[in-house]
C-alpha cells in the first residue's frame, strides 16, 4: 500500500512538476488548442458582427443589393457558429446575429426559425421578451397575425427603452390592424408617432388605416406630414403609393394631402407624378383650371421626367375640348407631334394614337369634302372636341352646300349646339340655331336626304340606304389615310 501510495505520489509530483518536460508540453498543448478554438469562435463572431454593421451602414445608405449581400455573410458565419458550437458561450450572440440579419433581409420563414432559436437560448425574462420582440415582427410578416399579437404584447410588458418599444409598438399596430382591432391599432401606432415623429412606416401605416376608415381630413395631414421628413428609398416609393391609394378612396383628401408636393422632400420624378396626380383629381372634381396650372407646373419644372409627357398631353386634351377653329388644331397638331418625338412621349401609347389620329384628321381635312365630314366625327366620337367638330361640320356644309350630306352636316352641328362655351377658344364666330334652322328650312326643303330621314314618300333612296351609301364613301377615305399612316416616316426622337 506505502510503495503504491508512493508510486502514485511520485506520478503525481511528476505531472506537476516544472521539471518534467514532457508533462509541460502536453498541458500547454491543451491550453493552446483551448485558445485557439475559443479564439476562432470569437473571431468568427467578431467577423459576423463587422458583416452585420457594414451590411446596415449600406442598407441606410439606399444601397440595399449590397446590404443584402453582407448580411448573408454575416448570417453564414453566426449559423457556423451555432451548429458547431451550439452550447458555447458565443451562440447566443450568434443566434441574435442570426435574426437581426434575417430580418433586415424580409427572410421571414428563417427569422421564424432564428427567433425560435434565440428564445430558447433566453436564461432571463429580458432575454425571452428579446426574442419575442424578434420573432413577433417575423410573424407578422408572415401573416400570422395572432402569434404576432400575443408576441409582441409580451415583449412590451417588459422592454422599457424607448426606441424598442416604439419598433415593437410599430409592428404590434400592424398585426392588430390585420385583425381588424382598429382602435387599438390606431392607439398604438399614434403612440409611435408620438415617440418618434421621424419614423416613416408606421406613419404611412396609420395613413392607411385612417383612409380605411373614411377620415381622410386626418390622413392627409399625415401623408402631408411625411412629404415633409427626409425619405429613403424605399419609403418615397410607399409614400407615393400610400397617395395614389387615398386618392382612389378620397380625391378631396388626396388633393390635401398633396397641397405642398413641390415644398416635399421627394425626388422631382416622384414630385412630378405626385402634382400630375393632383391635376388629375381636380379635373376630376371639375377644376379644369386648377388643374391646367398643375399640368404646366409639372411640365416646366420637370420636362425631362417621365410625368411631364403625361401632363403635356392632359393639357393638349383640355385645349382640344375648348378649341374651335382648324387653326387652332394645326397648332395641338405641331404640339403632338413635338410630344410624340420626344422619347418620354414616345413611351405613352396615348401619345402615339392622339399623333396618328391627328395626322388623319390632317389627311382629311386636306382633301376637303367628305374629309370634312369624317374629320368632325372623329373630333366629336373619340377625341371629346366638340367646338371643333361643329366648326368642321359646318365648314363642309358651307363649301358644298349642294351637296347630299350637306343637310346632315347641319343637324350634326345643331346637335353640338347647347354647350357651355366659357373655355372655348376665343375668335370662333359661330352661326346661331336660330340661322341653321332658317337654312335647313329654306334651303333644304326639297334635300333628299332630309326628305328620306322625315320618312316622305315618293323620294329616291330610303334612309337607310342614303346613310350605308355615305358610310361606304367614308370608309374608303378612311383605308386611304391609314395607308398615308403607314408611309409615313417615323418620329425622329429630339
Amino acid at each position: 500500500m506505502a510503495g503504491g501510495s508512493g508510486t502514485h505520489t511520485v506520478r503525481a509530483d511528476r505531472a506537476s512538476s516544472p521539471s518534467s518536460p514532457r508533462s509541460l508540453a502536453f498541458i500547454l498543448l491543451l491550453a493552446v488548442l483551448a485558445a485557439t478554438s475559443g479564439c476562432v469562435y470569437f473571431n468568427s463572431l467578431y467577423n459576423a458582427n463587422r458583416l452585420y454593421s457594414q451590411g446596415v451602414k449600406e442598407i441606410d445608405a439606399d444601397r440595399e443589393s449590397n446590404g443584402r449581400v453582407l448580411l448573408l455573410e454575416c448570417i453564414e458565419k453566426a449559423e457556423r457558429i451555432v451548429q458547431t458550437k451550439p452550447n458555447s458561450r458565443w451562440a447566443d450572440d450568434a443566434a441574435r446575429l442570426m435574426v437581426r440579419a434575417r430580418i433586415l433581409r424580409d427572410d421571414w420563414p428563417e427569422a421564424a426559425e432564428a427567433g425560435q432559436l434565440l428564445m430558447r437560448y433566453a436564461t432571463t425574462q429580458r432575454d425571452s421578451a428579446e426574442a419575442a420582440r424578434y420573432w413577433g415582427e417575423a410573424e407578422l410578416n408572415l401573416g400570422n397575425m395572432e402569434t404576432a399579437d400575443s408576441l409582441l404584447t409580451f415583449a412590451l410588458e417588459v422592454e422599457e427603452g424607448e426606441e424598442a418599444r416604439a419598433e415593437l409598438l410599430a409592428n404590434r399596430g400592424r398585426a392588430r390592424f390585420g385583425l381588424g382591432s382598429f382602435e387599438a391599432a390606431e392607439a398604438d401606432l399614434v403612440q409611435v408617432t408620438q415617440l418618434r415623429p421621424e419614423w416613416v412606416p408606421p406613419r404611412i401605416d396609420l395613413v392607411r388605416l385612417l383612409v380605411d376608415g373614411g377620415r381622410g381630413s386626418e390622413a392627409a395631414a399625415q401623408l402631408a406630414y411625411v412629404f415633409t421628413l427626409p425619405l429613403r428609398d424605399r419609403e418615397e416609393r410607399r409614400s407615393v403609393v400610400e397617395a395614389e391609394y387615398m386618392a382612389e378612396h378620397d380625391s378631396t383628401a388626396a388633393i390635401e394631402a398633396l397641397a405642398e408636393a413641390t415644398a416635399s422632400t421627394l425626388q422631382s420624378g416622384n414630385q412630378a407624378r405626385l402634382i400630375q396626380l393632383r391635376a388629375d383629381l381636380k379635373l376630376a372634381l371639375g377644376d379644369s383650371t386648377g388643374a391646367r396650372r398643375d399640368y404646366e407646373l409639372t411640365s416646366s419644372l420637370y420636362p425631362d421626367a417621365g410625368p411631364a409627357a403625361a401632363a403635356a398631353l392632359a393639357l393638349v386634351r383640355l385645349d382640344l375640348h375648348d378649341v374651335s377653329t382648324i387653326a387652332g388644331f394645326d397648332s395641338l397638331t405641331i404640339r403632338v407631334g413635338r410630344l410624340a418625338a420626344q422619347p418620354t412621349g414616345q413611351r405613352i401609347g396615348d401619345v402615339r394614337r392622339l399623333d396618328d389620329m391627328f395626322f388623319r384628321m390632317q389627311f382629311w381635312l386636306s382633301n376637303g369634302g367628305l374629309g370634312f365630314l369624317l374629320a368632325a366625327e372623329m373630333a366629336r366620337d373619340e377625341l371629346d372636341a366638340p367646338h371643333l367638330a361643329r366648326t368642321l361640320l359646318l365648314a363642309y356644309a358651307n363649301a358644298e352646300p349642294d351637296a347630299l350630306w350637306a343637310p346632315k352636316a347641319i343637324l350634326a352641328a345643331l346637335d353640338l349646339s347647347p354647350l357651355d362655351s366659357g373655355g372655348r377658344e376665343a375668335g370662333a364666330a359661330e352661326p346661331s340655331d336660330e340661322e341653321l334652322r332658317r337654312r335647313l328650312l329654306e334651303d333644304y326643303q326639297e334635300s333628299a336626304y332630309v326628305r328620306a330621314l322625315l320618312g316622305e314618300e315618293g323620294g329616291q333612296f330610303t334612309y337607310e340606304e342614303l346613310e350605308l351609301g355615305l358610310q361606304r364613301q367614308l370608309q374608303r377615305l378612311k383605308i386611304v389615310a391609314d395607308q398615308e399612316l403607314r408611309n409615313r416616316p417615323p418620329r425622329i426622337p429630339q
